[in-house]
């Protein structure tokens, strides 16, 4: 059974795995967003209390590979002010996924998540890092930032294909987000990858992780849904249905993550990394960095 009602010592996370309408025009976006308002509403009448509400990526503006410049959007702009509202009206925090558009019109969008809090400001705005080349032509990112929410919640963003880079998350985890994001569009044939990849992430990072994907068949993918919640051992402690629209609720005790990132004596992979062998080698073990790849970027 669903906790209906909020945890006092835990985040109330609402995930909403939905279709979108790959817009090719104003009045399509408009579809999306009134769709994404209704569901922030519904979530309010159904979970009374919840702290934040996530939806997949391309929720708002769709994937189409011809899509117009004039349904790129600013950001902040008319379209935010209006989930922002929505957010206010709720008194929840929400995570959406947006095309930017570029200043310069004959330039491709910018893929971004942000997370609006329960008073309408913008407070993360996060470019998707890794596009999923050769399909999706946004401009990548170069910085990944976190933020510190409700109930102790430290969030990070991985959008989607973002998620099947260690290195995102692992940046992420070590800037202090102990919940980890993942709007995603993920598509068949890759249902099984969504799994162990989302429990992966979770598991390496000691963080929980949301991950919210879209349902659907667009003008070439179906998108599978499947949208999990897993706790910081990789566990899968949530988990919606394949194929259809669906909200469900999840709380997540956020102080068992930070107990756990101090006092984990094995499987401590955050402090392991950096202090390898500690026990051959007390107390710090080999604070050496000895991984080419990273010293030596090419």
């Amino acid at each position: 059974m669903e906790n209906v009602f909020p945890l006092k010592n835990s985040l109330g996370v609402v995930m909403v795995q939905c279709e979108a309408v790959d817009c090719l025009n104003v009045k399509d976006v408009e579809k999306n967003v009134n769709q994404l308002c209704d569901w922030v509403d519904r979530s309010s009448r159904a979970y009374p209390g919840a702290d934040l509400i996530v939806f997949p990526e391309c929720s708002t503006q769709g994937a189409h590979p011809d899509a117009p410049f004039e349904i790129f959007t600013e950001i902040p702009g008319p379209l935010t002010d209006r989930l922002a509202r929505t957010c206010i009206k709720n008194q929840i925090w929400g995570v959406f996924n947006l095309l930017e558009k570029n200043e310069n019109p004959t330039q491709r969008p910018f893929n971004i998540t942000i997370i609006i809090n329960h008073q309408g400001n913008i407070i993360l705005k996060q470019h998707k890092i890794n596009p999923f080349v050769p399909l999706e032509t946004a401009i990548p990112g170069d910085e990944l930032m976190v933020y510190a929410g409700p109930k102790k919640s430290v969030f990070g963003i991985m959008t989607c294909y973002d998620g099947d880079f260690p290195e995102v998350a692992r940046e992420l985890a070590m800037k202090g987000a102990n919940i980890l994001l993942r709007p995603a569009s993920y598509m068949e044939p890759y249902s099984e990858a969504w799994k162990f990849v989302n429990q992966a992430r979770a598991y390496e990072n000691i963080a929980y992780v949301i991950a919210v994907n879209r349902v659907g068949t667009s003008h070439i993918f179906t998108w599978f849904g499947g949208s999990m919640a897993i706790d910081f051992d990789g566990r899968i402690i949530k988990q919606s249905p394949l194929g259809i629209p669906w909200m469900t609720k999840v709380d997540l005790p956020i102080p068992l993550v930070e107990e756990a990132r101090k006092e984990y004596k094995t499987g401590n992979h955050l402090f392991n990394l950096k202090h390898r062998g500690y026990a051959g080698l007390p107390p710090e073990g080999d604070t050496r960095n000895i991984y080419s790849v990273y010293r030596e970027w090419i």
